[in-house]
């Protein structure tokens, strides 16, 4: 598989249209944690709605700390946030917008989805092995050890920083 650096840029937005456009062909709140749920992992998903209520939260004026508080989250990740929506931030806007009246209650197939997707875990665990790896050595850790591993996985770049580093172990 090529690398995002090989990819040409028309190729890259080509790629990016056919992603929103599958968003786009999804009907109901049904079709889409079953998408989520097979695009993503639980760790994935959870980070990405916490950005969303992060930047919910500094719209509505709700302080740093406030924040962090609420979501037990670090206070980098409320600040890149924040300079999201300082930079540009519409699409934060737009959601903030149009979820404001709503109030959003929990998926009623997100339960099963979640517990689809721990099933799926347990019946393949070779192809969940780093996942499986990590929620066990989070699930051994004492708090001070818990506040490393999430600064350490907050300062990555990138995954693909992640999986070298893996490999390099491996090759070892």
């Amino acid at each position: 598989m090529r690398t995002l650096k090989q990819i040409s840029i028309k190729e890259q937005q080509e790629l990016l249209a056919e992603f929103c456009e599958a968003f786009l062909n999804l009907r109901n709140l049904d079709e889409a944690v079953k998408f989520l749920t097979d695009l993503l992992t639980k760790r994935e998903i959870l980070v990405l709605a916490k950005r969303i209520k992060i930047a919910k939260y500094l719209l509505k004026g709700k302080s740093y700390r406030e924040i962090e508080e609420l979501l037990n989250t670090s206070h980098g990740t409320v600040a890149k946030i924040a300079e999201w929506l300082t930079e540009a931030g519409e699409g934060f806007r737009l959601i903030a917008e149009r979820t404001k009246k709503e109030k959003p209650k929990p998926p009623s197939g997100w339960k099963l989805a979640m517990e689809e997707h721990k099933r799926f875990k347990k019946k393949f665990p070779l192809y969940f092995w780093p996942e499986l790896l990590i929620e066990e050595i989070v699930t051994l850790a004492n708090k001070r050890q818990k506040r490393k591993i999430r600064q350490a996985l907050e300062n990555l770049d990138k995954k693909s920083l992640l999986y070298k580093k893996i490999n390099k172990i491996l090759k070892k």
